[in-house]
């Protein structure tokens, strides 16, 4: 796409997509009482925005051992309280006891009994769980294997009017013509083997809770609403009220009938809280800052280590987003910029990773240094011994506010959903490579007050969520009891 057809921004896909809905009642096709639409609203509105971003594929032997694995786990499954679903990236802290879980490995002291189920999200995690202080106790990879292949060969819906209306819709409409009834009916029934999978596996494990930190997870959401266990879902990157993932305060009955959504959404702060007030999630009072563990580390770190006034230290944050805009703007940056500083450029561990890209074109500058999405280590400690954070739209931004490290925002594709931080002490736009080169030759990094930190991420991670937790199983008592 041409600079004179730039990319649309998050928030004008979003009013993109729900003036669809509103011409189409897309949102309102139920089979059996599933909006099937809901299913697909995140992969449509991200196709409308052209991002193309690519995950490294899983590969066919880690499926075919996937499969194999989740056979044998699932008959040697325990009895817990909390399941936590969680990911194969998220074995990124390396401590003596072996790789912890950034999302769940904290949360121990209130959740003694709790359980982990991961997936390979991203390649190149295996010797991590080998060698993880608390593993999973089950590779739901084998989950959404075996839902894709039952839902392709085993459909239990064959014909349905909806499949042919949200078809029709989405090809009139939108012009995407792959997006046949066919198709449609498959990611129908691959949803419903997914959700029966899952329904096993807390059969199982009998929680009285399930905890996970991805907004995509509606086959483990859907199981958990029909055997009637609260599901948290705790924030995992940039989630406004224009998320794809986040249902509009303007629904209507008919389409707010039956819709997944967490029984409570743990943000990271009052910030996130804020700009969720437009959002079907925050009228129904479900959003509730907890913070983050692994702020509240790299909290720790910058009050121990950081000291100013030294080589300036930069850490630019990948996303897998403009790839090629960002790789001009950092050469063009090094070529202007003649001060001696140490740029550590942390590539995202999803979606970039290639890393011989970045090897090209600044490999043999001294004051580069290149780390790969799949290192052990962490974003969040470079960020917290840097003097200034950079980046497009990463949720890193908010992150390094939180930490109390100042970012800047790289004017490229996609910084626009990210452009209320302006707003916020610390946070700067920066435009061109000069502009970035006199912010390093100046040492202008400006300082985030201790008031921005906090209203990003609040602190007693485990105290917060133990409060959630007695919230939502409170509430499940209480629906119980009017249901008598």
């Amino acid at each position: 796409m041409t600079e004179a057809h730039p990319k649309p921004t998050e928030a004008e896909v979003s009013t993109i997509v729900r003036d669809f809905e509103h011409r189409t009642g897309i949102f309102a096709e139920r089979v059996k009482g599933v909006a099937v639409w809901q299913l697909i609203r995140f992969e449509v509105s991200v196709r409308v925005q052209g991002l193309g971003l690519e995950r490294a594929p899983a590969g066919r032997r880690r499926l075919v051992g996937s499969l194999l694995r989740g056979i044998l786990q699932f008959f040697r499954l325990p009895r817990s309280s909390y399941l936590c679903k969680t990911f194969d990236s998220a074995y990124r802290r390396e401590t003596p006891d072996g790789f912890e879980d950034i999302y769940f490995d904290d949360l121990k002291p209130i959740m003694p009994d709790m359980i982990k189920v991961s997936s390979c999200d991203a390649a190149g995690y295996e010797q991590r769980l080998a060698h993880a202080a608390a593993p999973p106790v089950f590779d739901d990879t084998s989950v959404i294997a075996m839902s894709a292949i039952l839902g392709r060969l085993f459909p239990v819906v064959f014909r349905d009017p909806a499949f042919v209306a949200i078809s029709r819709a989405i090809v009139d409409e939108l012009g995407f013509e792959d997006y046949t009834p066919a198709r449609i009916r498959r990611i129908y029934n691959v949803f419903w083997w997914r959700v029966m999978l899952y329904r096993l596996v807390l059969w199982r494990i009998r929680p009285q809770v399930v905890l996970c930190p991805d907004n995509g997870q509606f086959g483990l959401m859907r199981a958990a609403q029909l055997r009637g266990i609260p599901f948290v879902e705790m924030q995992h990157g940039v989630f406004t009220h224009v998320h794809p993932n986040a249902l509009p305060p303007d629904l209507s009955d008919d389409e707010a009938r039956g819709l997944l959504m967490p029984s409570s959404f743990a943000v990271y702060g009052q910030f996130s809280a804020d700009v969720l007030h437009k959002s079907w999630l925050y009228m129904n009072k479900r959003v509730h800052p907890v913070g983050a563990p692994f702020l509240e580390r790299a909290r720790a770190v910058r009050a121990e280590e950081y000291q100013s006034g030294g080589k300036p230290r930069i850490t630019l944050s990948t996303q897998g987003i403009a790839r090629k805009a960002l790789g001009s703007f950092i050469t063009k940056f090094l070529e202007v910029c003649e001060d001696d500083f140490e740029l550590i450029i942390k590539l995202h561990p999803a979606y970039d990773h290639d890393q011989a890209f970045y090897d090209n074109l600044f490999g043999s500058d001294p004051r580069v240094t290149i780390d790969s999405g799949a290192s052990a280590n962490s974003t969040h400690t470079f960020i917290a011994r840097s003097d200034f954070h950079i980046s497009i739209s990463s949720t890193c931004h908010y992150d390094a506010l939180g930490i109390g490290t100042p970012t800047g925002i790289l004017a490229l594709e996609t910084h626009e959903s990210v452009i209320e931080l302006l707003d916020v002490a610390g946070a700067y736009l920066i435009s061109t490579p000069a502009d970035l080169a006199r912010i390093v030759h100046d040492r202008a990094f400006g300082v985030v007050p201790e008031e921005t930190s906090r209203y990003f991420f609040e602190s007693d991670f485990p105290g917060k969520v133990e409060a959630v937790l007695a919230h939502v199983s409170a509430t499940k008592g209480a629906a119980r009891t009017a249901s008598v």
